[in-house]
This record gives structure tokens, C-alpha cells and sequence, in this order.
């Protein structure tokens, strides 16, 4: 059969399903966001029906859509198999002068023909009533949950999350995104607890019932030509295991003790793309000799090497087939993100991910010189997901591209502590792998005040109401003639850029972080106890600065700052 039209009608097959697939993930972002427009738990219960309901409807209605459009393309399909099987086949009947019988009039094949369509048509129905995640419900183990319970247990709960307060939207947007995107909508065999993606079930139960006609028409050709011996087609790539016996030819007999025909793992197998042809040794013509065979084997098996390590043409043509799962897994990412008004750095990073993802397969392919296969990515017809220029690209470091994931939840954690001295997320990107001075401060800022919020007893006393005079700004920092004084100011105002001009930022800023920071006991001077912080300010320049506070917590209960200033970290 022509490998190539079955690969451009069983991509059509799972184009089908892997829109189902985005489709279903969609809805239930869909339903996320309204939640997050939610304010109250009291709201929820009220709501909850509204956003939750009517989900089975909706699924049945997604189902019938997805089988409505696999048809066409199925029955296709098998008329390919018969014109290139059957049809084709009828030049050997004329070679032994043998009566061809034309398909229309051929009833033992339309039934049979008939039959694997029925049978076809049945899987695929049998999948789409069978469906599930494999989903993460906080232990770390992941759970094989049916599409219902998606809805009534795992995606009630993530929206709990969200009007309890105790994770924000986006947090939970991207977790259920990831968890979503990293599973994909699978078929689920109760039986054995074994889940299949559904595209790759349904190209399997499509594919089947091809190689069964396949066989069928193999064998009735032999019969009626009285062939005894048949040529295994050749393909590139192969398995190893059927390397050994494609493009030769074989008795019936060394077919099945040979090539393994009628077991799982041989000729006509899963995933197995060779076809067999009656062939009449003096009459019929090799496609592929032996020394041709021999040739292309020692040339496939030659490894090449990819970032340290090597790969067969078939072990490479895996990693092609991994590198497209992991793309298209990307896309869904990326749509899912925009449908749930993700923050638009993190759509725009997973979009660049992408890109780096496009153009290492481009550079893989073209090292192990293998035809790139993009329609295998692109079949979701979602057009463009890559950014539009390579500005965007410049938004973040490529090893931030590279690290996405980790570095997403690590910007999470520090935005929270530190707020908006976190940056945006490229931002927070540059500073992490382009300026390592301004990050030595970042994480110096996040291990304080993390180390305040986990140890709360060092919270500087009455520090909500802490005393700053504007006498140690005006007289002493920026003012006066206290030469000690005047350095340290002038130490802020080239550091940080504060002045005489606008000191009341400096002291805003402190008296806004004297919270946030863990205060060290340093004694009692007569007058009250004696109070040191070490707090980053990142001021007006480019560069932040370690700033020491001084402060007094007096007998009275007022706490006012003592000192301030500059002091270099290494």
C-alpha cells in the first residue's frame, strides 16, 4: 500500500482526536475561569452547579462530533486498501493467465471489507466512552481518573483552591494546564488499567483493522494464485527485529516462523507497517536484493551522534516521534494558557518554548539526515503557536526556555515573598541568568524575609508603627554637618539615587520593609534595647543595595530608627 496517503488519512484520524482532545481540556479551563471571577465560598456553592453542570451534555455532544469526523476519512481509508491491495494485485493475475474478479463483484471480500469497517467504527466508539487523565492530586502519585470524575472530584476541588484563597489563579490555571497537557485525554482499559492516548488509540484501532484487510486480501490473492511464496515490503527505520526479514521473500510457512505473522510483535503486528505479495520465483521480480539489503541495513545501523549520545536510523526516528508527542503536547499548552487569560510572560515563554522545541527537532532531523514530519505536529490546525518575531525569543534567556517549568514555580515562590521587587517573569528571567550581581540581591532578599516568615519571633518589635525622624534624613543624611552622616547619604544617593531632594522615599521604603525583615537582638544601651536589620532596597537605580537599619525599642513600647546605612555583601 502507498505509505504515504495511509500516514495523510491516519493523521487525519487523529487530528479528530487530538481536537477532542484540546477541546475537552478547554472546556474545563473554560470552566476554571469563571470561577476565578468568584469572590466568595458562599458564591461557589451558588454557582457551583452553573460551572460544573450540564458537563456531561456537553462531553456527549463533543464525542459524537469527534466519531462524526474520523468517518470520512476511515472509510477512505480502506477503499485505499482495496485499490492498492486488491486492485493492483490484478497484473499477477494476468501474469499466470488467472481470472481476476473486479471488487464490486468480489462478495467475499466486500464482506469482509464491510465487517472491519463495522468493527472500526465499534473501537473508535468504544474509546470515546472510555476516557480519563492520569492527574495529580496533591501526594504526588498520579491517579487514572475517568473523564466524569475529572469534573466531579479533581476539577470541583482546583477551583475550591481558588475561592478559598488558598492558591491564586494563575497557580492553579497552570497546574491543572500541566497536569492536563503532561497526561493528554486517554483511553482507559479498565481491564488491564492501562490508559492510551487517544489519538494513538485511535490511529491503533484504525491501523487494525487495515493490516486485517491486508492480510485478508494477502492471503485470498495466494489462494487463488496458488502462490507459495510471498515478498515482505521494505521500509526504512524499521524495528530491528523486522529488519532482518523485510524486503525478502518467504514461504507461508517461514512468514509466521520467521516474521512472526499473527502475533503482536510480528509482520502485520501493532505498529507494524510492512505488507506481503504473492511472488512466483522465474515470473515475479524482487523489489530489493540482497545486496541492496545488505547495504542500507549497515548504513541504518551506522550510529550518528546527537549531544553526546548515538542513535540508529531507528533508534533517531524514536526520538523524531518523541520530540512531535512532546511539540503537540507544547501546542495544547499554549492554547490552554490563552483560553484561561494565563499572565501573558508565561503564554509568551511557553510559546518560545515551543520555538526552541521546533528548532532542536529541525536540527536533529537534519543532523541524523531524516525527512522532518511536521504535519505530525501541526495536524491539530491550530495554525501559529511559535512567537512572531525573534524579539519575542529575546524576552528570555535560553536557558529559561530551557528550564520553563522549574523556573515558572521558582518565580512563583519569590513573587511571593518579595512582591514586586520580583519583577515580571522576564524580568525575574534576565536577572536570574544575565546579571548575577542583581540576583546575588534577589535571593538575598528572599532568604530574609523567607527566613522572617518561617521564624516570626524575630520581627522587630512594634515594627507597624516604628518611628523614622526625618532629622536623620534631613540633619543627618542629607543635611547638616555631620561628615560620618554625609557619607553614608552619599552612599545612598549614588547607590539607590536618593537625596536631599526626594529622601522621603527612603525613608518610606524603610519604614514599609522594617516588617518584613527578621531584626537581631544587639542589647540594651541605657536608653532601651538595641535592634539591627539587614533589608535590600532597590531604590532608583540599577543596582539594589544591603541597607542596615538601626533601631531602639524603648521602655515606653516605641521603636524609632537609630541608623541607616549602605554596607557591601560578597
Amino acid at each position: 500500500m502507498n505509505g504515504d496517503y495511509r500516514e495523510q488519512l491516519s493523521r487525519k484520524i487523529e487530528g479528530a482526536y487530538s481536537d477532542l482532545e484540546v477541546r475537552i481540556m478547554q472546556d474545563i479551563v473554560r470552566r476554571i475561569r469563571q470561577t476565578g471571577k468568584i469572590t466568595s465560598t458562599a458564591d461557589w456553592q451558588i454557582n457551583r452547579l452553573r460551572i460544573l453542570g450540564n458537563s456531561s451534555e456537553d462531553i456527549e455532544k463533543m464525542l459524537k462530533e469527534a466519531l462524526d469526523a474520523s468517518y470520512p476519512e476511515m472509510f477512505e481509508l480502506y477503499d485505499r486498501v482495496i485499490d492498492w491491495e486488491y486492485v493492483r494485485s490484478k497484473d499477477i493475475y494476468e501474469q499466470i493467465n488467472a481470472e481476476f474478479i473486479p471488487y464490486e463483484k468480489n462478495k467475499q471480500l466486500q464482506q469482509i471489507t464491510e465487517a472491519l469497517i463495522r468493527q472500526s467504527g465499534e473501537d473508535l466508539d468504544n474509546i470515546t466512552r472510555s476516557l480519563g487523565f492520569y492527574l495529580d492530586y496533591g501526594n504526588g502519585r498520579r491517579i487514572l481518573t475517568p473523564l466524569a470524575e475529572v469534573y466531579q472530584k479533581y476539577l470541583d476541588a482546583a477551583c475550591m483552591d481558588i475561592v478559598s484563597g488558598a492558591f491564586d489563579y494563575n497557580s492553579v490555571l497552570r497546574r491543572v494546564v500541566t497536569q492536563l497537557t503532561n497526561s493528554g485525554l486517554r483511553q482507559i482499559d479498565y481491564a488491564s488499567g492501562h490508559a492510551t492516548r487517544i489519538n494513538v488509540a485511535a490511529r491503533r484501532a484504525i491501523m487494525a483493522g487495515v493490516a486485517k484487510l491486508t492480510g485478508h486480501i494477502s492471503n485470498m490473492n495466494a489462494e487463488r494464485l496458488g502462490a507459495e511464496y510471498y515478498e515482505v515490503a521494505w521500509h526504512s527505520g524499521a524495528r530491528p527485529a523486522h529488519q532482518a526479514w523485510q524486503g525478502r521473500v518467504w514461504t507461508r510457512d517461514q512468514l509466521v516462523t520467521v516474521c512472526g505473522l499473527g502475533t503482536v510483535t510480528g509482520l502485520l503486528g501493532a505498529n507494524c507497517y510492512h505488507e506481503y505479495y504473492p511472488f512466483f520465483p522465474g515470473i515475479s521480480e524482487r523489489n530489493w536484493s540482497d545486496a541492496w539489503l545488505e547495504e542500507q541495513n549497515r548504513k541504518e545501523n551506522t550510529p550518528k551522534e546527537w549531544m553526546g549520545r548515538k542513535y540508529t536510523v531507528y533508534e533517531a526516528k524514536q526520538q523524531q516521534r518523541q520530540m512531535e508527542t512532546a511539540m503537540r503536547a507544547q501546542r495544547e499548552k499554549v492554547a490552554l494558557l490563552k483560553e484561561g487569560g494565563a499572565d501573558p510572560d508565561e503564554t509568551m515563554l511557553a510559546r518560545c518554548k515551543y520555538q526552541a522545541q521546533l528548532d532542536e527537532y529541525g536540527r536533529f532531523s537534519r543532523k541524523m539526515n531524516l525527512q522532518q514530519e511536521r504535519e505530525r505536529i501541526y495536524y491539530d490546525m491550530r495554525g501559529r503557536v511559535a512567537p512572531e518575531s525573534m524579539k519575542a525569543m529575546r524576552m528570555f534567556p535560553p536557558q529559561m526556555i530551557q528550564n520553563a517549568g522549574r523556573d515558572i514555580k521558582q518565580y512563583e515562590r519569590y513573587k511571593k515573598i518579595i512582591g514586586k521587587d520580583a519583577g515580571s517573569l522576564a524580568q525575574f528571567g534576565q536577572n536570574k541568568y544575565n546579571d548575577n550581581e542583581r540576583w546575588k540581591f534577589m535571593k538575598l532578599d528572599y532568604q530574609r524575609r523567607n527566613e522572617l516568615i518561617e521564624h516570626p519571633g524575630l520581627k522587630l518589635p512594634h515594627a507597624e508603627g516604628a518611628v523614622l525622624p526625618d532629622g536623620k534624613f534631613t540633619r543627618y543624611l542629607f543635611g547638616g554637618d555631620h561628615a560620618e552622616g554625609l557619607a553614608k547619604g552619599k552612599a545612598f544617593s549614588s547607590r539607590l539615587g536618593y537625596s536631599e531632594k526626594n529622601w522621603k522615599e527612603l525613608r518610606d521604603e524603610i519604614r514599609q520593609r522594617a516588617s518584613k525583615y527578621p531584626a537581631v537582638y544587639k542589647g540594651n544601651n541605657g536608653y532601651g534595647d538595641r535592634y539591627e536589620q539587614k533589608m535590600i532596597i532597590y531604590g532608583k537605580s540599577a543596582m539594589p543595595a544591603n541597607v542596615v537599619v538601626g533601631w531602639l525599642h524603648r521602655p515606653d513600647g516605641s521603636t524609632s530608627m537609630s541608623s541607616a546605612y549602605i554596607k557591601e555583601v560578597k
